[in-house]
């Protein structure tokens, strides 16, 4: 049976060896995430933050113990 698509590179179990295994990905292959990603993502934590903060800030208002 043919695989759905080709082999990058041999199955570790056609020809085991006892070294160890190298990464599938080099280090410096990894996908870069675009800029609008990382902005997004730096504005949800902000966003997380920011409401966790106001969230301790009302109850110290609230509350005056």
């Amino acid at each position: 049976m043919a695989t759905a698509r080709p082999l990058d590179r041999p199955r570790a179990w056609d020809s085991p060896s006892y070294s160890a295994p190298t990464p599938a990905v080099a280090e410096n292959e990894h996908e870069n995430q675009p800029l609008d990603i990382k902005i997004g993502k730096m504005i949800f934590y902000a966003t997380v933050a920011l409401g966790l903060w106001f969230f301790y800030w009302f109850n110290g208002i609230q509350c005056p113990c």
